[in-house]
């Protein structure tokens, strides 16, 4: 199983749109997803961490190249300040 783990700092006044755009992005089921979470820092609001975990790198991998994804990047562009990935193995849960 693959976790991904993307950073984001929005852009000041932009936090309701940004999680606007992610539920509405997370309305429809992606194949090969095992679910996806969004959480914000406390302190920081304009810190965003989502998590999403996968059957497989190549689950994770045939939805980078959607047509899904293309759209909701573009829909984030302008209202984050920038934005990091990590793709993570699980190796194991408690």
């Amino acid at each position: 199983m693959i976790r991904a783990v993307l950073t984001m700092m929005v852009r000041e006044g932009c936090e309701s749109t940004f999680e606007e755009v992610w539920r509405n992005a997370m309305a429809d089921p992606v194949q090969g997803s095992l679910g996806q979470a969004m959480m914000c820092d406390a302190e920081q609001r304009r810190l965003y961490v989502i998590t999403g975990d996968w059957e497989s790198r190549d689950a994770l991998r045939a939805f980078e190249r959607s047509a899904g994804r293309r759209a909701m990047s573009a829909a984030f562009e302008p209202l984050r300040e920038s934005a990091s990935k990590q793709v993570l193995e699980i190796i194991a849960r408690a």
